[in-house]
C-alpha cells in the first residue's frame, strides 16, 4: 500500500476536512501522525510542506502545526452563485454594497451585450465575505432594460435570486474563464490584503432560459481563500 507523501496529505486533508480538527486548532505532533497513519516520520514532514504550499495547515516555529482556514472550494463545472459556493463549503456568506448605478454602456460592453455604446447598463459592485472575512469583490453588468428598478432591491442578498424572483430572469448556463494576477492598491485596500497579492480573477458571462447573454461579471477573489477543482475526462481513444 501507498505510504508516500501524496498519500499521507491527502489522508491528513480528508481527517481536517471531516472536522476532527477546526480552524486554528493544533495538529497531533509529527511522532504521532505517523503512529496514527504508520508511517515514517520523514513522510510526515513531507506531506506537511506540500499542504502548507496548499494553504491547508501553516506551522509555528517552535510550536507546531495548525489547521488553516477554509477556502471556498469553487467547481469549475457547475453554475453557481458565490452564497451558494461558499455555503456548499459550509460557511456563512454576507455582502455589503458599495455601489448600483446605471452608466453608459461604452465599447466594450456593448459588444458583450450587442448593444449600442450608448444603451444604458446596470453596474453592480459588491464585497463578499467568508465566516466574517473579506474574500470577494464582485462587479456585475447586466442591460438595464431587463432590470428596471434593481437598485431599489435589496443587493445583499442573492443577485440571481432577485433576478428570478423579481424580474422572472432565470439563470440556466454561464461561460467562465480565470486568470490570476497582482492586486493593485485600490483592490488590496477593498479585500483587506497586501498590494501584489495573487487575485483569482473570474470572468462569467451568464445565459437565460432563453440563451440570452443576461449578466457580464468580473470578479476578484483573494488567493489565500479560494481553491478550484474539475474532472478531466479523457477522450476514447487518447492517450497522454
Amino acid at each position: 500500500m501507498r505510504r508516500d507523501k501524496f498519500y499521507l496529505s491527502d489522508r491528513i486533508r480528508e481527517y481536517l476536512e471531516s472536522a476532527h480538527i477546526k480552524e486554528g486548532q493544533q495538529l497531533p505532533s509529527n511522532e504521532k501522525l505517523a503512529e496514527q497513519f504508520g508511517v515514517q516520520k520523514g513522510t510526515v514532514r513531507a506531506a506537511l510542506e506540500r499542504l502548507k504550499e496548499e494553504g491547508i495547515v501553516y506551522s509555528v516555529k517552535g510550536v507546531g502545526t495548525f489547521a488553516a482556514k477554509k477556502k471556498i472550494l469553487r467547481n469549475m463545472e457547475r453554475f453557481e452563485s458565490f452564497s451558494q459556493m461558499a455555503q456548499q463549503n459550509g460557511s456563512t456568506v454576507s455582502t455589503k454594497l458599495l455601489s448600483c448605478r446605471v452608466i453608459t454602456a461604452g465599447y466594450t460592453l456593448a459588444e458583450e451585450f450587442n448593444l449600442p455604446p450608448w444603451a444604458d447598463i446596470t453596474e453592480i459592485i459588491r464585497l463578499r465575505k467568508v465566516d466574517e472575512e473579506t474574500a470577494a469583490l464582485e462587479i456585475s453588468h447586466i442591460p438595464a432594460y431587463l432590470v428596471p428598478e434593481l437598485e431599489s432591491k435589496p443587493l445583499a442578498g442573492s443577485l440571481y435570486g432577485i433576478l428570478e424572483q423579481e424580474y422572472r430572469i432565470r439563470l440556466t448556463r454561464g461561460k467562465q474563464t480565470m486568470t490570476v494576477r497582482a492586486a493593485d492598491e485600490k483592490e488590496a485596500k477593498l479585500l483587506k490584503c497586501s498590494q501584489g497579492d495573487a487575485l483569482a480573477v473570474m470572468e462569467m458571462r451568464a445565459f437565460d432560459q432563453d440563451g440570452q447573454k443576461v449578466e457580464y461579471a468580473c470578479s476578484l477573489t483573494r488567493g489565500d481563500r479560494c481553491r478550484f477543482t474539475s474532472i478531466l475526462r479523457m477522450e476514447e481513444g487518447e492517450r497522454i
